[in-house]
């Protein structure tokens, strides 16, 4: 439950002993130094380390709370970390660091190697999410590939016909975890060469949530996850006196262990014989990738040359679903799409003083993404119910180049200024949306430091992406060609960045930050209009004596949003403007009483408040206001019992209201061509303890 203070030597200070020694050897009068033991060397011979044990009760606590660290219950959970090292005097050591153990979340690792030689690492390492257990669902088979519903399910043409659904709903947890393992290990050749070997095997299995649809019906279904990835990496190094190179290979394998999921239709079939959906799940994968890179320095002008370069392929395979669920329906004649995309990397980048007062750095990247996969034919059925046009499967082909650089030129003694760009031109084929698109991007800074102690940076610049002639013909089936979406829709860049710090004395500290930038897209007729971000942040610290300090820093951050469309070509455009606010409040510090009693303390007020509105034929129509709020108090008291037994007391009281107007009150049957599992905005109230003892051996090793 806390971090861990460790002793640190260095081996410059061995070196210096071992020099000011020889020193002394080589006066005759000097004493006989043979005798002396060395106290504070570069290796320890001998053990060390610390256990923490005890327990965490989180009162009130539930998804919300727990939601990446699985305290979703109030009950007592069983703690204990640890961390240790051992080393012999021939230079073999042992060392492990154990974190939450006996907690739904946690990492650990034991690392056995021989100084100078080679190191073997494992890991692992627990993580769940936990997103919503307010669901319920009639579907029977949660958490299989086969969604079914009971045999006294009435369907109906809306979710307020269903008369089946109140009896039939069934609480469910949308919930999964990560877990990996991982073998890694490192062998030292001679003093120039070494090897690297890493392998991870990780699992993610649980509920998460998927939509599926018939035409204009709406389902939220509960999709099994159960996801593996194995990845290898393996390297050589070489680093010579005036140059180091890495030869890499990286493999990595995805396999879905449940890549279709069908359902039963709830609703009365628009189409006879309409009764089942399926979708098709994140399909079986593998990349295959050989990288090399190095840096070369050279003496003249203190200049660095770094490069890299990358060849790798990325396959899928998986086996096509039939067309549809409809009686009579096909697999697509070529069974698979045997997906296979080529990928290219090229870097080369250099830093340099050509002048006293002058420091440049510039980059050159290229990356290529070519689609070799085989175009098919295919049929387009819409919903899984109506047959549509004949279509053929993209492919998506990119070719990158960027250009990055700077200077800094240090003016006068308390003046730096300095320029900096960056190109990016990106083309698309075949038969893209817009065949290329050019970014650029350019700002001036200047850092002032008129004081000791005191320095601040402003940053201005802007930038403009352009694009080539809009392709409709590239849009899928009913996309609108008047809208540009993504990275395809030139835009307009206006942006300022200031920083400053300044130590006031040496008890009082305060730093500054503010950023102000505006979008612009002046030439997408609809879509996205403007996008206007501000952001300020202070934190002043102060330390009135050496066994006292406290903070206190605030912050405040807006996104504004504005875009627009139309309902149908003879309809007047709608505007949405959207704002988000974001403001949060800490005041925290740390007091140590006396030799045996610390304490500290933290407090935090995050509000946050979400706005839309619409305007549509001259009126206004604004959406309810979406808002969250956080208040965490923490109170952190310490005992140090003995000089190797210390005792921990935590204390937690967090609060957390979110409203939704999007789920908030919404249950199974509110929306009639919706059958939602009813999930409600995350909330929770809850009162954490934590009491630890943390027992530290052998806190001052033996000197070999």
């Amino acid at each position: 439950m806390q971090a861990r203070a460790r002793r640190h030597t260095t081996s410059a200070l061995g070196a210096l002993l071992a020099l000011t020694a020889a020193a002394v050897s080589a006066d005759p009068s000097a004493p006989d130094t043979s005798a002396w033991k060395c106290k504070q060397c570069p290796f320890f011979e001998g053990e060390s380390g610390d256990v923490e044990a005890g327990a965490v009760y989180p009162n009130g606590a539930n998804f919300s709370y727990g939601r990446y660290t699985g305290l979703d219950e109030s009950k007592v959970y069983p703690e204990l970390d640890a961390t240790g090292q051992y080393r012999t005097a021939a230079g073999s050591n042992l060392s492990y660091t154990l974190e939450h153990v006996g907690l739904p979340y946690g990492d650990g690792n034991v690392t056995f190697g021989h100084e100078g030689r080679f190191d073997l690492k494992a890991e692992y390492d627990l993580q769940p999410t936990r997103l919503f257990e307010t669901g319920a669902t009639p579907y029977l088979g949660v958490g299989s590939g086969d969604l079914t519903l009971p045999a006294s399910w009435v369907a109906a043409g809306s979710t307020g016909g269903m008369t089946a659904l109140a009896s039939t709903l069934k609480p469910f947890k949308l919930e999964y975890d990560r877990r990996t393992a991982a073998l890694l290990g490192s062998y030292i050749i001679s003093s120039a060469w070494s090897f690297h070997a890493d392998f991870r095997h990780q699992e993610k299995d649980g509920t998460g949530l998927l939509g599926g649809s018939f035409l204009t019906e709406a389902i939220q279904l509960p999709q099994r996850v159960d996801y593996v990835t194995d990845s290898v990496e393996a390297g050589v190094h070489w680093n010579g006196r005036r140059a180091s190179v890495r030869l890499i290979y990286t493999g990595s394998w995805f396999k879905d262990n449940s890549d279709t999921l069908t359902f039963a239709n709830p609703y009365t079939p628009i189409v006879p014989g309409s009764t089942q959906g399926q979708l098709s799940l994140p399909p079986d994968n593998n990349l295959q990738q050989v990288a090399l890179n190095g840096t070369v320095p050279f003496d003249w002008r203190a200049t660095t040359l770094t490069f890299a370069a990358s060849l790798g392929r990325l396959r899928q395979d998986a086996g096509f679903l039939p067309y549809s669920t409809l009686p009579g329906s096909t697999v697509p004649a070529a069974g698979s799409l045997d997906g296979n995309v080529h990928l290219s990397h090229y870097s080369l980048g250099i830093s340099s003083v050509p002048l006293p007062k002058l420091t440049v750095h510039g980059a050159a990247t290229y990356d290529g993404r070519d689609d070799h996969t085989t175009p098919q034919t295919l049929s387009y059925i819409v919903t899984d119910t109506f047959s549509g046009p004949t279509l053929a499967t993209p492919r998506y082909s990119t070719d990158r180049t960027r250009l990055d650089g700077s200077a800094d030129y240090v003016l006068t003694r308390w003046v730096t200024v300095g320029v900096a760009g960056r190109y990016l031109d990106t083309y698309y084929w075949p038969d893209a949306v817009v065949n290329q698109t050019k970014d650029t991007e350019s700002w001036g800074r200047a850092i002032f430091t008129p004081l000791a102690g005191l320095s601040f940076m402003l940053k201005g610049g802007n930038g403009s992406r352009t694009t080539s002639a809009f392709n409709s013909a590239a849009l899928p089936p009913a996309e609108n060609p008047m809208i540009a979406a993504y990275n395809y829709a030139p835009r307009d860049r206006v942006f300022y960045d200031l920083t400053s710090s300044w130590a006031i004395n040496a008890k009082l500290t305060w730093t500054l930050e503010g950023y102000f930038a505006n979008d612009r897209y002046r030439l997408s007729e609809l879509g996205l209009q403007s996008v206007e971000v501000r952001r300020a942040a202070t934190t002043f610290t102060w330390t009135p004596r050496e066994t006292l300090s406290v903070y206190l820093s605030g912050g405040y951050q807006r996104l504004e949003s504005l875009q627009n469309g139309y309902t149908g070509p003879a309809t007047a455009a709608w505007v949405v403007s959207q704002g988000e606010h974001f403001w949060n409040v800490n005041v925290g510090g740390q007091w140590t009483l006396s030799k045996r009693w610390m304490v500290g303390f933290d407090y935090t007020h995050a509000p946050s408040y979400y706005d839309t509105q619409t305007q549509a034929a001259g009126i206004t129509q604004p959406f309810p206001q979406n808002s969250t709020s956080l208040d965490n108090a923490r109170l952190d008291l310490r005992y140090q019992w003995t000089t190797p037994l210390q005792v921990h007391l935590l204390f937690i009281h967090e609060k957390y209201d979110s409203h939704d107007w999007g789920i908030e009150n919404v249950g199974p049957s509110t929306v009639p061509n919706l059958l939602a599992f009813g999930v409600q905005p995350l909330n929770h109230d809850v009162n954490l303890v934590a009491l630890t003892a943390r027992y530290q051996f052998d806190v001052h090793p033996r000197a070999p």
